[in-house]
């Protein structure tokens, strides 16, 4: 089990502790589906409760479950070598039929080495619909023995069929606040950009520190320098920014998530005085993704209306939609680009 993935497992006390009351009175699921935003650390749940399933002698507790840790079974599952445990993930785009009929040929035959067989189904939004109109028989009587955990973003985004199939469990992240306090403990950043990082990671220290390796900051930087700066001297800078940023898809789409923090707070700023902003802008609750920006943001929240700003919101939507499919993605950078270049 990667050690990292642990890092999320505290934010989800509760659920642990209600799937090991479930462990503890008898009263198991045969089907679980993880839902939550990105982050949120579904993955992690997953493989501590397939962990916690497979170990010979588990703790359950009335505070707390945990699994042993030095038995056969948690010692195979740490070494990825437990015969038991089967993990489902996206092949490219899509998980296709062929991984669910051999899935359901797995669960045709008894569990090798445990009492249980863990078959974990990772993003399963990503379920194309052949494969899941498979899916649906084997969730709703898996054989003996058999037990499915499925995560997906939202539950929103599945076939309901699949979800009815399935007890929900609902994964939060951190708020905000905690968020900031991990951060600062953990010294991730300077302390006037932690609030932008605690906001953005949508409650998750590993999204956090995932952030990092993609240099959030200097993305960031570069655009805010885009966004200020001149119209002659934006104009020059778009077109090697936007091949910047245009090299890969996740790319795009973080420059994306980042423009949008900065739209949000300029919406945030046309719609509130200075004065409002000093009394909401409690430690730890800001109101603003950028306060270290804040200055700059409200000259240049001037620059357009709030229709304006609605409308380039439905232009990146669109971007995002169309990064999926077979599009430019040089036009794409540009065209996320050439707004800030528009005045009055």
């Amino acid at each position: 089990m990667n050690r990292q993935l642990l890092s999320d497992i505290s934010d989800q006390e509760r659920l642990t502790r209600v799937f090991g009351r479930m462990m503890q009175k008898g009263l198991l699921a045969h089907a679980y589906l993880l839902a939550g935003p990105s982050g949120a650390g579904k993955e992690a749940l997953a493989l501590s409760f397939a962990k916690l399933l497979l170990c010979e002698n588990p703790y359950l507790g009335k505070d707390r479950s945990i699994p042993c840790g030095i038995c056969a079974g948690c010692l195979k599952f740490d070494h990825q070598t437990h015969p038991d445990l089967v993990v489902l993930r996206p092949q490219g785009a899509m998980i296709k039929l062929d991984q669910i009929r051999d899935l359901q040929r797995h669960l045709s035959f008894p569990p090798l080495d445990s009492q249980r067989r863990v078959c974990l189904i990772m993003e399963a939004q990503k379920i194309n619909l052949p494969a899941a109109n498979a899916l649906l028989k084997t969730l709703e009587e898996p054989p003996a023995g058999n037990h499915l955990i499925l995560t997906a973003a939202s539950v929103r985004i599945l076939l309901p069929t699949i979800v009815s199939r399935c007890q929900v469990l609902t994964c939060e992240g951190l708020s905000v606040r905690a968020l900031l306090e991990r951060i600062k403990v953990e010294g991730l950043c300077s302390p006037d950009s932690a609030q932008f990082l605690a906001c953005f990671s949508e409650g998750s220290i590993l999204r956090a520190k995932d952030l990092l390796e993609q240099e959030v900051f200097n993305v960031r930087k570069d655009l805010f320098e885009f966004l200020k700066t001149s119209r002659v001297k934006a104009l020059l800078r778009l077109f090697v920014l936007s091949k910047r940023i245009s090299g890969k898809r996740e790319n795009i789409l973080l420059a994306v998530q980042i423009i949008r923090t900065f739209l949000r707070d300029i919406m945030m700023l046309k719609g509130l005085r200075g004065q409002d902003l000093k009394e909401k802008n409690e430690p730890g609750a800001q109101i603003l993704f950028n306060p270290d920006y804040e200055n700059e943001l409200q000259e240049i929240s001037q620059r357009f209306t709030c229709q304006d700003l609605t409308e380039y919101c439905q232009w990146l939507d669109k971007v995002e939609w169309m990064l999926d499919r077979n599009i430019s993605r040089d036009f794409l950078a540009e065209s996320v680009l050439i707004f800030w270049i528009r005045r009055p």
